[in-house]
């Protein structure tokens, strides 16, 4: 079945689009399994070894993959057929965590064992995300690809909200080796139900052996820069990373230093649930940008997420806080999944694993920096003084965005 009979079949809701709905569920279980990791992983080496600077490295082996292979990634999934790649990453992530059990069971789970598993998953990840980027348009025809985004992020989001009290329950009723048995047979069944989506995949780089992968690399980088809105989109995802970093990461310092609420007290939790919400709403807001001009979407956006983080940063009572950064999330989460739905559209489909890899590598990475340099910088100019430094990310952003909305060059359909 070609992909415009799969849209005209489909052509309500994708809800009763079946490719769409198997990539859906299979969406949501190896989310189950990363979310779940990246909780379980740093908790169980904090609970072990109570070394907070362990469970920090453990956290940090999460982003460290995308930066080192993000776009090496690119290049392979364009060579491949996406399909097949994600069932193959995602049977490979099963074994990786297979593999905690069963050195659980006998004794030689080692903290050098927890950053490397750490890694491995997170590595496998990498290549997953990535062909999933590539795999979407290929399921649903570019004229859905925002809708389609809007379920995956809004599954996602509500996957990664209980990872945090799941990962706990898991880990308390079944200790490290059942819940690692349990994320593995989330990836197994994600792998499952991609192994049954059947639609037909435009031939890539496969067809073009003679060429390096270095030059396909380079490839990907020139269509980046020479086409607008894929330039002005991935320039502006720097910088709205950088202070988005700082926003997240410091959640719990900014309610303890700012809002003088303890390290355990419960609000914080509901500040963070704020956020969550205004991420899940952003899956839903963010399809019915459709259709606009983009540029124009992206200044109203920056606008509204400069101007609520400031909110958020000169907030003095909890709730404030709450409402300012549900706003701000709603604000930089449809301008993150509006980026990357608008990157899939305008990439060619035999470049869809490159454009997307680079532009997901740069605001991944930038979301980490920002969170540890505001951190630094929070110790010598205040939690409040940091968050506004880092505001001037996403301000310049902006700028940028209204050197191109006055040139009006970088309009195109979406």
């Amino acid at each position: 079945m070609t992909v415009a009979e799969q849209t005209r079949e489909g052509a309500g809701s994708l809800l009763a689009h079946r490719p769409f709905m198997l990539v859906f569920a299979s969406r949501t279980a190896s989310a189950a399994a990363t979310a779940g990791t990246w909780v379980v992983l740093p908790l169980y080496a904090y609970s072990v070894t109570e070394s907070a600077a362990l469970a920090g490295l453990v956290s940090a082996m999460n982003v460290i993959p995308y930066i080192l292979f993000g776009v090496v990634a690119g290049v392979v999934v364009d060579r491949a057929a996406p399909r097949r790649f994600l069932v193959a990453m995602e049977a490979a992530n099963a074994v990786v965590l297979l593999a905690v059990p069963v050195l659980a069971g006998a004794h030689a789970l080692s903290a050098v064992a927890l950053c490397a598993f750490g890694f491995a998953t997170a590595t496998v990840f990498v290549w997953f995300d990535v062909a999933s980027a590539a795999f979407v348009p290929a399921v649903v025809g570019k004229t859905r690809v925002f809708q389609a985004n809007g379920h995956l992020w809004a599954a996602s989001t509500l996957v990664t909200a209980v990872a945090g009290p799941g990962g706990f329950f898991l880990l308390a009723h079944l200790g490290v080796g059942g819940t690692f048995a349990v994320l593995a047979a989330f990836s197994a069944l994600s792998a499952g139900l991609l192994s049954a989506v059947r639609v037909s995949e435009p031939e890539r780089g496969r067809s073009r052996p003679e060429r390096r992968p270095v030059a396909e690399l380079a490839e990907g980088f020139r269509f980046i820069a020479g086409q607008p809105t894929v330039r002005l989109l991935t320039l502006v995802g720097i910088g709205s990373g950088l202070s988005a970093g700082a926003v997240y990461g410091l959640i719990v310092v900014f309610a303890d230093r700012a809002l003088s609420l303890g390290t355990e007290d419960y609000r914080i939790s509901w500040i963070i649930a704020g956020s969550s919400a205004g991420a899940l709403l952003a899956s839903l807001a963010a399809p019915r940008l459709r259709g606009l001009p983009p540029v124009g979407v992206v200044a109203a956006l920056l606008t509204l997420e400069a101007g609520l983080m400031a909110g958020y940063a000169l907030t003095t009572g909890w709730i404030a806080a709450l409402v300012a950064i549900f706003l701000w999330n709603l604000a930089h989460t449809t301008l993150m999944i509006f980026s990357i739905s608008a990157r899939q559209v305008i990439a060619p489909s035999e470049m869809q694993g490159r454009v997307n890899a680079a532009g997901r590598t740069l605001v991944w990475g930038c979301v980490p920096l920002g969170s540890a340099a505001c951190g630094l910088l929070a110790e010598t100019t205040g939690i409040r003084g940091a968050l506004l430094v880092f505001l001037l990310p996403a301000v310049a952003s902006l700028v940028l965005t209204g050197f191109a909305l006055a040139g009006r060059r970088h309009e195109v359909a979406l």
